[in-house]
């Protein structure tokens, strides 16, 4: 797998990220077991332009050679999921969320070790 390849797919994902978040922002918070009330859909919302950079930088890399800015891209992005992930599961294990948030953890480990991966090609 190529890192132009795993950038695309990942700026894909954050696409389909953002218009939830903006769009249908009472659709996300349940999906973990956790209840959508007036804050949680203002934050939510709040933070879909949050992933306008990843869409844009992400999308853009995937077009780069090898460079050490490019794999600056990549392992910026890398650690961003890795710790996106960790906080997922210290919400499991705290209770605050059910257990379908370890499975956004695993897909956004996955994203984060294909990203760390694919970084030098």
């Amino acid at each position: 797998m190529s890192f132009a390849l795993v950038a695309r797919i990942v700026a894909a994902i954050c696409t389909a990220l953002f218009v939830i978040f903006l769009v249908f922002p009472a659709t996300y918070a349940p999906t973990y077991g956790v209840a959508a009330d007036e804050g949680a859909l203002f934050i939510t919302r709040r933070a879909a332009p949050m992933f306008i950079a990843p869409i844009i930088i992400l999308w853009l890399a995937a077009g780069m050679p090898d460079s050490p800015p490019r794999r600056a891209v990549a392992t910026g992005f890398a650690l961003t999921f890795a710790g996106i992930a960790a906080t997922g599961i210290a919400a499991f294990l705290t209770g605050t969320a059910s257990a379908v948030v370890v499975i956004a953890a695993l897909g956004e480990s996955l994203i984060a070790a294909a990203l760390w991966l694919t970084r030098k090609n």
